[in-house]
């Protein structure tokens, strides 16, 4: 089983020094990008690196949970399940104002509510268990509703098919939280659970 991690906007991989520590599992994949580079671009990219992998669990924060909801459908069977973290199922809507000021910004344009990555992100089938972890606290005043500091909680919970675990943090303290750690472990050994138990009916 293959555990893949996708960092959020502006992020890299050592955001999940803290997780990968404590999972300590030798079967991982980190898939690295860049937002300026566009979503879709990005989106083939991964998959290119993710060619051959089967049986494959998603952690993902924030913006890398849109990508690995796309790349979960794009993969079908191959994927176990994933758990995200203060992913924004709904879009920011921080970004439409913000994309006034800055609109070459091309990560602002992919993460608007009515962009494409977002839309279809919206319709995906989700066909394997999927959490996503809200972060509750923190606040910015760019947004008028309740927030972690980055997204609305509202935009986190925006997907009723996808269970949700509140965790009184922040948009970046939930990658370091404890909490969200025991919920990543929990979703993993499902994920392995129900892959042995795969082995056992179908060998």
């Amino acid at each position: 089983m293959q555990l893949v991690f996708i960092h959020g906007n502006r992020a890299t991989s050592t955001s999940f020094n803290y997780l990968r520590s404590h999972l300590a599992s030798r079967d991982e994949i980190v898939l690295d990008y860049e937002s300026h580079q566009g979503f879709y671009r990005n989106h083939r990219a991964m998959l290119q690196q993710l060619e051959g992998t089967r049986d494959m669990v998603f952690i993902a924060h924030s913006l890398g949970g849109i990508h690995a909801l796309h790349l979960a459908d794009a993969l079908g069977k191959r994927v176990l399940g994933g758990i995200t973290m203060s992913t924004p199922y709904g879009g920011s809507e921080a970004a439409e104002m913000l994309a006034c000021m800055l609109p070459f910004s091309q990560v602002l344009k992919d993460i608007q509510p009515h962009s494409k990555p977002i839309r279809a992100a919206k319709s995906l089938p989700v066909m394997t268990p999927w959490t996503n972890l809200v972060s509750t606290a923190g606040a910015t005043p760019l947004i008028p509703l309740p927030n972690d500091g980055v997204v609305t909680l509202q935009s986190m919970r925006a997907r009723e098919d996808i269970r949700t675990i509140d965790i009184d943090c922040n948009h970046f303290e939930i990658l370091l939280h404890p909490r969200a750690l025991e919920a990543v472990q929990e979703a993993v050994d499902d994920a392995r659970n129900a892959l042995s138990r795969r082995i056992v009916l179908y060998g």
